[in-house]
């Protein structure tokens, strides 16, 4: 197993707070086989022990481990509640998880919460997916576009996914087809991508600032959904003269909280889900 010295990091905090479908808690440490091989991770200490099934891999990369946490937290602390959320996970970082994967567990989560998420996500990895061989066991990773076009309404819907079916099905068929390019995305401004990506069929403003966030690298994207909705209401004033409009709110949030601001999204978030 290798191993790589890390700073102002926490594996459990990172992967448990609800940003990541693509990475799945195994013994002591975390397995994602959503990359094109396996990557297990865990950490003791200030150290990270890994492996991989195949080739090397990048673990700054897949978890922002160069991301300059002191000047992040330094420009998102603003008040009382922040401090209580940055302090409740400083090791917190924003993932790196691969686009279609990120997609398609954010297809997935429209009105559901994160075990059934978990549980749509492996059954989609299982009946399509790529199988592994790793450390004496069998691993499903999420199957590519290409692969996962072979699905069809049905057999997504025998699986529990409902009308969230079309959502994948449509959406597979739009970046098969090249209409929407993770290539593209990428050169695209903040705004324009999640436009972009709306025109994804079931991908909406909050989807669209996930994908956004949490693999296509917009930090400053800030995704509102109704634990972010009670937090800014109970604690802030910034959503007071909005109206209703996605867009408007979340205009606002990254104007207060800068280009950061899916930082201290996901901080907030986390601390609302810990404090129920």
């Amino acid at each position: 197993m290798r191993s790589l010295k890390i700073k102002n990091f926490t594996l459990v905090d990172t992967l448990e707070c609800g940003q990541t479908f693509c990475w799945l808690k195994e013994d002591n440490g975390y397995i994602n086989a959503d990359i094109g091989q396996v990557v297990y991770v865990e950490q003791q200490g200030d150290m990270l022990l890994y492996d991989s099934s195949e080739s090397a891999v990048n673990l700054s990369k897949l978890l922002r481990l160069d991301d300059p946490l002191e000047q992040i937290h330094e420009e998102i602390t603003r008040d009382g509640v922040m401090k209580k959320s940055i302090d409740l996970a400083p090791g917190l970082r924003i993932i790196n998880d691969p686009f279609f994967p990120c997609l398609v567990s954010f297809l997935c989560s429209v009105w559901k919460n994160v075990p059934a998420i978990r549980s749509m996500t492996n059954a989609i990895r299982k009946r399509w997916g790529p199988t592994y061989e790793f450390m004496g066991k069998i691993y499903y990773g999420m199957p590519t576009p290409a692969q996962l076009s072979k699905a069809s309404v049905d057999e997504l819907r025998s699986l529990g996914l409902a009308w969230r079916s079309e959502f994948i099905v449509k959406s597979t068929q739009a970046i098969v087809s090249g209409e929407v390019t993770e290539m593209e995305l990428r050169s695209m401004e903040y705004l324009e991508a999640r436009k972009h990506l709306k025109n994804l069929h079931g991908v909406g403003d909050k989807v669209a600032d996930c994908v956004a966030l949490f693999s296509l690298g917009f930090l400053e994207a800030f995704p509102i959904d109704v634990w972010i909705e009670r937090v800014i209401q109970e604690h802030y004033g910034i959503f007071k003269d909005t109206g209703n409009s996605y867009s408007k709110k979340s205009e606002a949030a990254r104007k207060y909280f800068g280009k950061y601001a899916g930082y201290a999204q996901q901080h907030l978030y986390h601390y609302m889900r810990c404090s129920v």
